[in-house]
């Protein structure tokens, strides 16, 4: 990057299956304003605005940008609408950083949004953006399915069973009790996730993420502004996309090379991260299941696929455990699908801000975010994107 550059403040609305109290525009406009309010900014502070949003088919209307274009300041300024389908709120988070980091604007706000409920069938939507043979209503073929055939390779590669994909399940509905704006906010048993009803086997109803109604905006920006708005600004210290094409079910094939130049990688290598088992204190990846969690480790490069079950077992993820994944309850239990991945993004900036709550955890210097979208399943997705944050600048 030409410069340094910071994320300085973070809104979220709650997330929930569905926001009656608040329109589209409306929830746009609450995340923005708590973003805002949260460095004592104003509109008239935002020099562009870098709106994510995923299939215009979710949210019911043509062009949800156009709508929210007053909700979000940005009358009378650059505005740039990003979609990379689940990797939208990673990609649009980078955007606003490139922003920033040209030269171009010192402050820019990251705002994407997502309102599933006004559609009967996210997976419908999902499936037709792949090969027109899958995506037929006869084959029963969604990303749901995809993503049960990636994790029915996983599990048997890396000894695993399902009461491994349970307890990551348990240990992120545990964490979403800490956050007040997680969609599902209740306590879940390994037997309570193994005893739920099959999706698409193996993965079961407690395996699985909501669909939710939410926003969430950051603010970021440039290094000199950056240090009178925050105490501790969340520094970024690395990013990086990868893009890949292929048919869906191919997700898990991955060759050596291809995962070391994925898109977590090229984050380290920016930000100088050469162990990252030791260098990185918490995680928000991009998991809409279980069984993603696990695979995470791994694209990672956290550990070998062989680890994978030994370390689940002995809590690496928890949040006393050697690197916390999804403090904030993760995916698995607030999935506002275009801005997923920004929530991840916001989720780790209040990490190193220290600003996180009964979620945060302790002496957090370099954090992880992730999204991953588009086609095939969610082990290393058609789009992929990560951003590593830290209490120092490079």
């Amino acid at each position: 990057m030409n410069k340094r550059v910071a994320i300085v403040s973070t809104g979220q609305t709650k997330y929930s299956g569905k926001r009656k109290d608040a329109s589209f525009t409306e929830m746009a406009h609450e995340a923005t304003e708590r973003a805002l309010n949260d460095a004592n900014l104003t509109l008239a502070d935002i020099d562009a605005v870098v709106f994510g949003s995923a299939p215009e088919a979710f949210e019911g209307v043509n062009w949800p940008d156009k709508w929210c274009v007053d909700a979000t300041g940005a009358i009378g300024k650059p505005f740039m609408r990003i979609h990379t389908g689940g990797a939208t709120g990673g990609s649009t988070a980078i955007a606003a950083v490139q922003h920033v980091a040209s030269g171009m604007f010192n402050t820019v706000l990251a705002i994407a949004i997502e309102r599933v409920s006004e559609t009967p069938d996210a997976q419908f939507i999902l499936k037709v953006g792949g090969p027109p043979l899958f995506s037929r209503d006869s084959s029963g073929f969604n990303i749901i399915s995809d993503v049960a055939m990636e994790t029915s390779r996983w599990l048997k590669a890396g000894n695993m069973s399902e009461w491994h994909m349970a307890k990551i399940a348990s240990k992120n509905h545990a964490n979403a009790m800490n956050n007040p704006f997680a969609h599902l906010r209740f306590p879940v048993t390994i037997e309570d996730v193994l005893a739920s009803r099959a999706v698409a086997s193996p993965l079961k109803l407690l395996d699985c993420c909501p669909r939710s109604d939410g926003a969430c905006a950051i603010v970021v920006t440039s290094e000199e502004k950056a240090k009178r708005l925050a105490k501790r600004p969340a520094w970024v210290k690395g990013m990086g996309a990868y893009t890949r094409c292929f048919t869906s079910g191919e997700g898990a094939l991955m060759t050596k090379e291809e995962l070391e130049h994925n898109a977590v990688f090229k984050a380290y290598r920016m930000a100088g991260i050469d162990k990252p088992r030791k260098q990185i204190q918490v995680v928000e990846p991009y998991t809409p299941f279980s069984s993603t969690e696990l695979m995470t480790y791994v694209l990672m490069g956290l550990c070998e696929h062989s680890e994978v079950a030994r370390l689940c077992e002995n809590g690496f993820g928890e949040m006393d455990g050697e690197i916390p994944f999804s403090p904030s309850g993760g995916v698995l239990c607030s999935n506002p699908i275009g801005a997923t991945a920004l929530v991840r993004v916001a989720e780790i900036a209040l990490q190193i801000m220290g600003k996180a709550d009964e979620r945060q955890v302790p002496d957090v210097k370099i954090g992880v975010a992730t999204g991953a979208g588009g086609s095939g399943g969610m082990g290393l997705a058609q789009f992929n994107t990560a951003m590593i944050l830290g209490v120092e600048p490079n």
